[in-house]
């Protein structure tokens, strides 16, 4: 039976600057004068109008920037939140635009006008029509990769069936389709009642994608330069995608699937796991995956694992096993749920910080986002910063508790939708 994966809180991967060196303009709508910014770390000009900031401080609300009504379509709840958090986005950002995957293609957004700039259909019709079907788009190189499941009509003797079409965009204007490709999905996909389709990642020529359904889920591997379809995984929900391995979950008996790490050229098998009851599987850096659940004896496992080789690098820090953890691509871990946050270090799997309701003078943020050594929430008034390294409140109130950061923009959801808010330092 096909296992929930615990999303993540996804983040680009830019580099970092020193926090210390970043201050406001003069012109600066934080107001002061300011020192001028640090030499070491200049803030370059991307487009008119958006600078970047590596991390934001501070996300300006005065240049809000209203993205499409599809970027929320189908995924907010009954409290106008957005299941999986910024995860259950399908968006991709890449400097001053966001690539919004819907189920006939994708969309460019220009996030200094909130214009579509670009839009690519895919060649059939939806298979679906619900968005949550969808998840965001991978980058790999100067293409945007984005899957869309199709469906396929009748003809003569053979039924109706689907494909997995993945649409390769240019990320330079004029944002035109680079290629099409299609993969006949299995008889049991235009079944299930609830279908959904993820790039995991792109990575030496080879894209995954990865179809899940009721109870049951495939992984392709495609070729990038060929468009061809290189290798197909019965049973596996793709996890990660690094150091030449996809890692995920095999399905095996009910509820408790297989952790496998396989070759990204061939699918081939390079390592399997033991049987992990309710797992969750997380990307923990780029060679690193993250697998906690229990064990068939009873026992909790809650591990840093190698992605090439399976074998554990270090154990987590009690206590965390049922909650979500997120990357913050640089050196961090953020875990988080309801009632804790917590900093672990990514290579060592040692505790750095925690913060818990009821215990001590601080309160734990409810976390949105975390990228570059920084993390972002809500905390009791109003939205903060986080040092992710120490836990330690950051000295300038972000002003907005966004779901996805990029250098130039924070995606902060309002009402039940999405808008672009100017990064600044």
């Amino acid at each position: 039976m096909h296992a929930p994966v615990r999303p993540l809180m996804p983040a680009l991967a830019l580099t970092a600057c020193l926090v210390a060196g970043c201050s406001p303009a003069v012109d600066d709508p934080k107001g002061g004068s300011a020192a001028p910014p640090a030499a070491s770390a200049p803030a370059p000009t991307a487009e008119p109008g958006l600078v970047a900031h590596d991390p934001p401080s501070w996300f300006d609300a005065r240049g809000k920037v209203p993205l499409p009504e599809e970027a929320t379509a189908g995924r907010t709840n009954l409290a106008g939140q957005v299941r999986g958090g910024g995860a259950g986005l399908p968006l991709l950002l890449h400097e001053a635009r966001a690539f919004l995957a819907v189920p006939s293609g994708v969309q460019v957004v220009d996030l200094v006008t909130g214009r579509t700039v670009g839009e690519v259909s895919a060649w059939g019709d939806p298979l679906r029509s619900d968005e949550g079907s969808t998840r965001p788009p991978v980058l790999a190189g100067t293409e945007v990769l984005t899957p869309a499941l199709m469906a396929t009509p009748a003809s003569g003797t053979h039924a109706a069936g689907a494909v997995l079409e993945l649409v390769a965009v240019g990320t330079a204007a004029p944002y035109r389709a680079s290629w099409h490709t299609t993969v006949e999905l299995p008889e049991w996909a235009p079944r299930s009642t609830k279908l959904t389709v993820a790039a995991v990642g792109a990575q030496d020529g080879v894209a995954v994608v990865t179809v899940a359904g009721d109870d049951a889920a495939v992984s392709y591997g495609i070729d990038t330069a060929t468009h061809a379809l290189r290798w197909t995984h019965p049973g596996l929900t793709a996890v990660a995608v690094g150091t030449g391995t996809v890692t995920g979950l095999l399905d095996g008996e009910p509820l408790t699937p297989v952790p496998v790490g396989v070759d990204l050229a061939t699918g081939s098998e390079k390592w399997r796991g033991e049987k992990t009851y309710a797992p969750i599987m997380e990307e923990a850096g780029p060679a690193t995956i993250r697998i906690a659940g229990q064990r068939p004896d009873g026992s909790k496992a809650d591990r840093l694992v190698d992605m090439p080789t399976g074998q554990p690098r270090a154990d987590m820090p009690p206590g965390l096993g049922s909650t979500s953890c997120a990357h913050d691509q640089a050196q961090t871990l953020v875990c988080a749920d309801a009632f804790t946050a917590t900093g672990v270090d990514a290579a060592t799997g040692r505790l750095l910080w925690n913060l818990r309701d009821g215990v001590g003078d601080r309160k734990p943020p409810r976390v949105t986002a975390v990228w570059h050594g920084r993390v972002y929430g809500r905390g009791a008034g109003g939205p903060v910063a986080l040092d992710a390294r120490t836990g330690a409140d950051m000295p300038t109130q972000p002003e907005a508790a966004p779901l996805l950061v990029s250098a130039y923009v924070g995606i902060v959801l309002d009402d039940g939708r999405l808008s672009s808010y100017p990064a600044g330092g």
